[in-house]
């Protein structure tokens, strides 16, 4: 034999290296609204219709998604976080620090939201009548019943289904912290009644 054919079976018998997304320094690339500060955001916010600022809510609702794919134990890491709640966490964030860019805002927010996450898949039920409805998982609805027994507002059994006792329970809740008093799970709500 050829003494570059025994260097190509030597590199064929070689163990393969797991191939990377990022390199050893965890850096990566960002692209488009990602790559905004703080600064921009925090203007972008004065008009949320602009295209500005759709592009930057559209990253952060995008790379959350995305998260939820790599996070372990993840099937939903904002299980009621809508576009509004997203936008007051980041605006926050955002008014303190604008420096920032998005990404790396967005980025610990992954974090953050790690203790609020579905593990498992959980059906999406509608609650509430009218104006006042909300989509929320089975699992958040009983996580919401056992928080609000804790609070001594519900006595009924933590079972994820929605009945007038608990939408008495969310009134009364709504109303010992200043929300509209809706009864319904709204995102302001479970946020105060399920952030630790």
């Amino acid at each position: 034999m050829k003494p570059h054919i025994f260097a190509l079976i030597a590199l064929a018998a070689a163990p393969l290296a797991p191939a990377k997304a990022q390199d050893v320094s965890r850096q990566f690339a960002v692209e488009g609204a990602g790559m905004l500060t703080c600064a921009r955001f925090t203007a972008a916010r004065a008009d949320t219709a602009s295209p500005e600022y759709q592009r930057m809510i559209g990253f952060i609702e995008g790379y959350l998604t995305a998260a939820n794919l790599y996070e372990p134990d993840t099937f939903d890491l904002t299980p009621w976080h809508n576009a509004a709640a997203l936008d007051m966490i980041v605006g926050n964030h955002c008014a303190q620090h604008p420096e920032e860019r998005l990404v790396g805002v967005t980025q610990r927010m992954v974090g953050g939201l790690r203790p609020f996450r579905l593990a498992r898949f959980s059906p999406l039920l509608e609650v509430g009548d009218g104006e006042n409805r909300a989509l929320v998982y089975e699992t958040i609805l009983r996580r919401a019943q056992a928080a609000l027994r804790i609070r001594g507002l519900y006595a009924g059994p933590e079972d994820g289904t929605f009945p007038p006792a608990l939408r008495q329970a969310f009134r009364d809740f709504q109303r010992s912290v200043g929300l509209t008093e809706t009864g319904v799970p709204d995102p302001a709500t479970l946020w105060k009644l399920l952030n630790p």
